[in-house]
């Protein structure tokens, strides 16, 4: 499947310390389409993807919201979701 993202999403995983070497592959081959980038990734790589994501989605205690860098990982699971036809 093919998952748009920003570039802001995309450094945003660039700095994700576990992320695993096949998903690591994976973003640094997307390639730029207009004002995204598309990475390919197979099922299993985009549920490791979401998965991963979701550690990171958290809303801040005191505001009860999420922060910019929860809102990029929110953005990464919606366009997966988005790219697998949900």
């Amino acid at each position: 499947m093919q998952v748009r993202l920003t570039e802001p999403m995309l450094t945003a995983l660039r700095q994700v310390p576990e992320i695993p070497d096949n998903l690591l592959a994976r973003l640094n081959a997307a390639r730029q389409d207009g004002d995204a980038f598309v990475m390919a990734v197979n099922q299993d790589e985009a549920m490791a993807m979401t998965e991963m994501c979701q550690w990171y989605i958290r809303k801040d205690p005191t505001t009860g919201q999420l922060g910019a860098q929860a809102k990029l990982f929110e953005g990464i699971v919606n366009a997966i979701d988005e790219a697998e036809g949900g």
